[in-house]
């Protein structure tokens, strides 16, 4: 099968892994480098014979609509699309297709190196053929898909991404070091990583997508990403992938 994968480390590269693992043809593009023209126009040739779509990116609406209409205007009738669904749901995300009944949401969070589970979100609109083909891909690269309600963020991101926020008001609001608060969820709450290495694992950037997609979706103060938050990304220092975020890399 021809996949085309469009999106954001650290999400994209794995996908695209799993899915030469599987012998699958995979035309793989960071949203980027789409800024070039000449880039932007392989996009727009892979998209025209891709037999499925992947879509990640979360840092923004606007860029993930700019993202998901160019790929699906260019898309086979036939080919499904796969969206992320953490900073939109995959209903939402639908309405902007030309084929809404072809797109499906689905949710990752990092470290998915090797495959894991994923959560699959039809949409409103998607139609029954292709949410068992989308659901097949994901199992058929190894994945268990596990079907949830179709709304912002998802399960895991929404939970994740709530207390990511919660650790960096935390670390604005006291004397507690990084490592300090990092370590106090691991060791005395037994998670797998502390939050704030988390964020850097996901991208401050995503982490703040995520959240301003729940903002909008539910009008609830909650959901407001931490003003520190917000200074990092706008440093450039979004987590692992720029090399700094609440750590060095």
């Amino acid at each position: 099968m021809r996949v085309l994968i469009v999106g954001e480390v650290p999400f994209v590269d794995t996908l695209a892994g799993l899915c030469r693992a599987k012998s699958h043809k995979v035309d793989l593009f960071l949203s980027q480098d789409l800024e070039a023209q000449g880039t932007l126009d392989a996009m727009v040739k892979a998209a025209t014979r891709a037999q499925i779509a992947i879509e990640s990116l979360n840092e923004s609406q606007s860029a993930k609509m700019w993202l998901v209409e160019g790929i699906e205007a260019n898309l086979p009738p036939e080919s499904p699309m796969l969206v992320s669904a953490l900073a939109a749901s995959a209903t939402e995300i639908a309405s902007w297709a030309e084929y809404p009944s072809r797109v499906v949401g689905y949710g990752l969070l990092p470290p998915v190196a090797t495959a894991g589970l994923v959560e699959f979100a039809p949409a409103l609109q998607t139609d029954f053929e292709t949410a068992t083909l989308a659901r097949r891909f994901w199992e058929e690269l190894g994945f268990e898909a596990v079907r949830v309600p179709d709304t912002s963020g998802l399960v895991r991101a929404r939970i994740v991404c709530n207390l990511i926020n919660e650790a960096v008001f935390t670390l604005a609001a006291s004397g507690n070091s990084v490592e300090d608060i990092d370590t106090a969820m691991r060791l005395g709450m037994n998670f797998p990583r502390g939050p704030l290495s988390w964020a850097d694992e996901i991208g401050l950037d995503v982490v703040a997508g995520v959240l301003d997609g729940l903002l909008r979706t539910y009008g609830d103060e909650r959901y407001r990403p931490a003003p520190l938050l917000r200074q990092k990304i706008f440093a450039g220092q979004v987590g692992k992938k720029a090399g700094k975020g609440f750590y060095t890399y």
